[in-house]
């Protein structure tokens, strides 16, 4: 298809990073087809309405608003996630997170996980899917971002596993609401700095939320409150386990230490940076 070509060369013009991938998935979803479909009909030439709707999701697109936005939906721990304005689009890192926690319960006969902070489900619905008898809560402040991980949960079939609770885990009440104990809580909070918010790229900045990315503090602040308060959320020999930035893994290390946790340790994410620290409640 010429309009394939077109599109591509239209995005790297703009700056889109693989801009052909890019192209080919705005194409299938305006036609509603799988990319393997669309090369299966490549000479297939797009109706007058086809062709306006494809450039009105590339004009979207060049103007850097995030793909998954515009798919409404992407791909996480091979499941597959709605997504909206209203939640942090899901990143591979934060599979090194599921990961670290499955590996941990995977011996448990029957556990239960706190996930705070729950965004579009991606945490709570992974390890839903991936450990049998296991309950999970998802915390999160937005009723909006819970209405998105309840579908998620929906979506892949463990609406039954979860219970999702509207809870602020800043307010004295949070441990109340949710019920402990828990074998393991784990959280993957706004960890970017104010001052390093100015710095991410602007398909960051102009279309995620904000709140589910950044402290607006040194980045450490939502680490403060939710390790002193695991240690009320969890029972003896429970598990925190917690997404970190880079090189913030060390400060995260000292600040579960200073609360008393034992076993603190962190773990590289695929890139080689210490992405996840643990510690258990003893």
């Amino acid at each position: 298809m010429d309009v394939l070509k077109e599109a591509a060369v239209f995005l790297e013009e703009k700056g889109i990073e693989n801009p052909r991938l890019n192209a080919e998935q705005l194409l299938g979803r305006t036609l509603g087809l799988s990319r393997m479909d669309l090369y299966l009909r490549f000479e297939q030439p797009l109706h007058p309405q086809e062709r306006e709707a494809y450039k009105t999701l590339l004009r979207r697109r060049a103007a850097h608003e995030p793909l998954q936005y515009i798919l409404g939906e992407t791909e996480f721990f091979s499941l597959s996630f709605r997504i909206t304005p209203h939640v942090l689009i899901p990143r591979p890192e934060t599979e090194t997170l599921v990961e670290r926690v499955m590996d941990a319960m995977k011996d448990e006969e029957r556990i239960r996980i706190l996930d705070i902070g729950v965004g579009s489900g991606n945490i709570a619905v992974s390890l839903a899917r991936n450990l049998g008898q296991v309950d999970v809560v998802g915390a999160d402040i937005s009723d909006e971002v819970l209405t998105v991980a309840r579908e998620n949960a929906e979506r892949n079939g463990v609406g039954e596993k979860i219970r999702f609770l509207l809870a602020d885990v800043g307010n004295n009440d949070f441990c109340r609401i949710v019920g402990p104990p828990f074998d393991a809580v784990v959280s993957n909070p706004p960890y970017v700095s104010r001052e390093a918010w100015n710095r991410l790229p602007e398909e960051i900045r102009g279309h995620e939320p904000r709140t589910a990315l950044c402290d607006d503090g040194d980045g450490l602040v939502f680490f403060r409150v939710i390790v002193p308060k695991g240690r009320q959320l969890l029972k003896r020999g429970g598990v925190l386990f917690l997404e970190v930035g880079d090189e913030q893994s060390e400060d995260v290390e000292h600040i579960l230490k200073d609360a008393g946790y034992g076993d603190v340790a962190a773990f590289p994410d695929l890139n080689g940076i210490q992405r996840v620290v643990r510690g258990v409640s003893v």
